[in-house]
């Protein structure tokens, strides 16, 4: 039906009259169950929290592992941050490179933690699921492993040691917590034990928030709270890199929201792991000498966009060489912190589960899926092929020699075309709305009701209306660089007959301009401009109403 989206399927046929009719459709459709209280209790936590709390009772030498991510690495701050406040600090902490060691646990950073830094317990945030041979590997010396992950757990795989996992817990809500979410639940019950400054909580808290929504899990119930408690916490906050942080990526105080965070701070944080080495991340957020580390997290992040731009242009050329296989599995001259990102905007414009990779002698890739498709799942069934892979759901790492290429593409193109056969629907590109939107509720009023439904994100989505309206005007934006036109800006007949404007970012729509009538999916929030507060709408998908 739309220019993007082949489908567009309404979750109520409800036109709602009013703003009150309007909440109770939202609500409705999202079928919604809020949490009151965090309530995890001891499922895998008991073994995990009596081991530390013995090694901090005694001394003993902690070596903190964690991935390269916003979630890997707010999951160690907060570690770091919680030690040093309860006066603890024989410690160490690793961050993996991300070109040079991959994604997971390694062996050999987990020696130099054993035999260099002489580390006697080992404790891993937002990885190590897999790490078997590793875990084996530090029993056999008398290391204590503890594993704190979210990932998928991989039976064959499972490392041999005391492991805190969500995906274990028996009901669901909790299942779906970050790395960064498991490491909050733990330092509250050794909190007990060893109580922290009571601001400290504050701190912790708001990079729990950061790091559940840009590790982009589900926002189910306990999900959503801890995201919204987080996203308060982040102003609340008187850490000093997290106001520079702010400050920095020029949120406002006024409507600071969840894309703020996914948008704004996540990746200039994640930037630095793809193309340098998360670890300055960590000097950041615990050293003394902030300014200059996040400024660089913004030549970091501008550096990012042309790289990913050039990555999602050539493997959007192979992809047409691929254009009647169910999946598509790219490697290229790519850099490999990128590929992520990328793989994102190819899965969604090809609407197919996406694996992209540098090419190399082990080729270093991650993987993007479409929904209800697991990923995972399809690299399980190529496992005997790949070095190392891991992750969930929706989205995945893996490294694989250069030799195995094409035995990967035809295990997963068999694995792909097999679900295909079941569901074929899912092959086909689908965006769902909340409900057709009268002219006359799309005011600034409208935002005030959605406010209250945030933060959005996966699982929990922003509302999306469908508008149908006269067009009066059409307008394109420049790139500033290129001088070329990047922005549409669609002006229809608003309430109260004034013009309203649709904002398509980042797309040329030169086919609007001569149309008189346009139906449009939109999202809607509340903008400032030049000290006043006014509704925004972006556009989402549109089709021409003939």
């Amino acid at each position: 039906m739309g220019r993007k989206f082949k489908f567009w399927k309404p979750r109520s046929q409800e036109e709602p009259s009013d703003y009150s009719s309007l909440s109770q459709v939202l609500f409705l459709n999202r079928n919604f169950h809020s949490v009151s209280k965090l309530e995890y209790g001891d499922h895998g936590l008991e073994q995990a929290f009596q081991t530390i709390a013995e090694a901090l009772r005694q001394n003993r030498r902690i070596a903190l592992y964690a991935d390269y991510d916003v979630d890997g690495t707010m999951s160690c701050v907060s570690w770091i941050w919680f030690l040093q406040s309860i006066g603890f600090n024989n410690f160490v902490h690793h961050i993996p490179d991300r070109s040079k060691e991959g994604y997971g646990v390694n062996l050999q950073a987990v020696r130099h933690l054993v035999e260099d830094e002489k580390a006697q317990l080992i404790i891993t945030m937002d990885t190590g699921i897999t790490a078997n041979e590793e875990a084996s590997w530090c029993r056999q010396r008398g290391v204590e492993f503890i594993c704190t992950d979210h990932h998928k757990v991989q039976i064959e795989k499972m490392p041999d040691c005391i492991i805190l996992n969500p995906k274990l817990h028996p009901e669901p809500t909790y299942q779906e917590l970050c790395g960064c979410g498991i490491t909050f639940v733990l330092l509250r019950k050794l909190g007990h034990l060893f109580p922290p400054a009571p601001e400290l909580w504050t701190d912790i808290l708001a990079l729990t928030g950061m790091a559940t929504i840009c590790d982009v899990v589900p926002l189910n119930g306990v999900n959503h709270r801890l995201a919204q408690a987080g996203v308060q916490a982040l102003w609340k906050s008187k850490r000093p890199v997290l106001q520079k942080l702010l400050k920095a990526s020029a949120a406002s105080s006024s409507n600071f929201d969840e894309r703020d965070v996914g948008f704004r701070l996540g990746p200039r944080i994640n930037a630095v792991g793809r193309l340098d080495h998360a670890d300055k991340v960590i000097e950041a957020f615990v050293g003394d000498d902030v300014e200059p580390l996040i400024k660089y997290m913004n030549v970091c992040n501008e550096r990012r966009k042309k790289v990913q731009a050039r990555i999602v242009e050539e493997a959007a050329e192979l992809a047409e060489t691929y254009r009647n296989d169910p999946i598509l599995f790219l490697g290229g001259d790519w850099h490999a912190g990128v590929v992520g990102i990328a793989a994102s905007k190819i899965a969604e414009t090809y609407w197919k589960p996406t694996w992209l990779f540098q090419k190399a002698e082990l080729c270093k890739g991650s993987a993007r899926s479409i929904p209800h498709f697991d990923v995972t799942n399809a690299m399980s069934s190529a496992k005997a092929h790949f070095t190392k892979f891991g992750g969930h759901k929706a989205a995945g790492g893996f490294s694989f020699p250069l030799e195995k290429e094409e035995a990967i593409r035809e295990q997963l193109l068999m694995f792909a075309e097999d679900e295909k056969r079941k569901n074929p629907d899912r092959w086909e590109s689908v965006i769902y709305y909340d409900c057709a939107l009268p002219m006359n509720l799309a005011k600034l009023d409208l935002t005030d009701h959605l406010s209250s439904l945030r933060p959005f994100g996966h699982g929990f989505e922003e509302p999306v209306f469908k508008i149908s309206a006269r067009i009066h005007d059409v307008r394109f934006y420049n790139d500033k660089d290129t001088g070329k036109p990047k922005h549409t800006a669609v002006f229809i007949e608003g309430a109260q007959k004034q013009a309203q404007k649709i904002m398509f970012f980042n797309e040329v729509h030169q086919e609007i301009a001569e149309m008189t009538h346009v139906d449009v999916l939109v999202t809607a929030s509340r903008q400032q401009w030049q000290g006043r507060s006014q509704l925004s709408l972006i556009g989402c998908d549109y089709a021409i109403n003939t």
